[in-house]
């Protein structure tokens, strides 16, 4: 039998997976409306190097993730 931590660990792997399934799934949802220059950016180089559509919105997708826990990190040490 397994200790309590490697059955609290495994939940805690399994919801993580759940999770980033559930954001590449809306990755598709990504339309190239640019929230900023990094953005406009991101699309310019994908154009001129004809790289992947998918590849370009799973980055548009986690800087926005990023940001945005950046910003509610930043609102609670305030």
């Amino acid at each position: 039998m397994p200790p309590f931590g490697g059955i609290i660990i495994g939940k805690i792997m399994f919801e993580w997976l759940r999770t980033k399934k559930k954001d590449l799934e809306q990755a598709h949802v990504v339309q190239q409306e640019h929230e900023d220059s990094i953005e406009e950016a991101l699309w310019e180089v994908k154009e001129q190097f004809d790289l992947e559509t998918e590849e370009v919105e799973k980055t548009v997708l986690d800087k926005r993730q990023n940001v945005e826990y950046m910003r509610k990190t930043l609102k609670r040490d305030f």
